[in-house]
């Protein structure tokens, strides 16, 4: 969230808002937020990031720096294979990951 609005702010100023929302007439995305999230974090989003765009990569980026790790650590020098197959990744893949995370 940025800095110069509180999340205790938006709280109280989506409590107001809550009884006059409709779920039924959120306009996509929200539809889909609300799905997700609830009516309350639903509106706390669109008061904060409305009107803005925003990126969210993909879940499994958010694992990706724990992943690579966790290969480097596996690593006994000559396991590629038995680690791509572990990880669902390619025998390049692991070879790029453990010089990556050598250097």
């Amino acid at each position: 969230m940025s800095d110069k609005v509180k999340p205790e702010t938006i709280k109280e100023e989506v409590k107001d808002l809550k009884s006059k929302i409709k779920v039924d007439e959120l306009p996509e995305p929200y539809q889909t937020i609300f799905a997700l999230i609830g009516l309350e974090n639903t509106l706390m989003i669109a008061k904060e990031l409305g009107g803005t765009r925003h990126y969210f990569p993909k879940f499994e980026s958010l694992f990706r720096d724990s992943r690579n790790q966790m290969i480097y650590n596996e690593f006994n020098g000559s396991n590629y294979r038995e680690i791509a197959k572990k990880y669902n990744l390619s025998e390049t893949r692991i070879r790029e990951i453990i010089n990556e995370e050598h250097n």
